[in-house]
């Protein structure tokens, strides 16, 4: 009796997983179409953008040079390191994409960074990273993920 209901459970079991795929890789394709409903110019991206919830905070004060957008980032993440430097980067898309050259823990680093641009402002992307000439660098900025929800939103 008791291995009909095992098998019930494993195939319900089994569905909701591929479900949870399908809606995954929909979620996934909606979010880099927000990318390229707009071709953004380094002049409309100037200014500040900031997230604030639950004790952290990001804070990005973007200015046009000659379209490189450049300003400082702080990042003042709740029992975290104060990170704060300065980003340079330039519109390719619908992304942000640029080096940020900041100080944490005594420890000048540099590292690629990259937004997303939306409507409602940046959003960082995140994927696999390598260590290339000293720079942290993305190995493929196409597989970014840019779903954590921490949007900056423009001021």
């Amino acid at each position: 009796m008791k291995r009909p209901y095992i098998s019930i459970f494993a195939a319900t079991v089994l569905i909701l997983s591929l479900g949870s795929c399908n809606s995954s890789t929909k979620d996934s394709e909606s979010d880099s179409k927000k990318f390229s409903k707009q071709d953004w110019t380094a002049t409309e991206l100037a200014g500040q953008y900031s997230f604030e919830e639950n004790g952290d905070t990001i804070r990005l004060d973007l200015k046009n040079q000659n379209d490189t957008l450049v300003g400082p980032l702080n990042y003042n993440f709740e029992e975290k390191d104060l990170n704060t430097g300065i980003f340079r980067g330039v519109v390719k898309d619908s992304l942000l994409v640029g080096q940020y050259n900041f100080m944490s823990e005594g420890v000048n680093s540099i590292r690629e960074t990259v937004f997303g641009i939306v409507p409602e402002g940046l959003i960082e992307g995140f994927g696999e990273i390598e260590d290339k000439d000293t720079i942290i660098v993305f190995r493929n900025i196409d597989s970014l993920r840019f779903d954590h929800g921490m949007i900056l939103h423009k001021k």
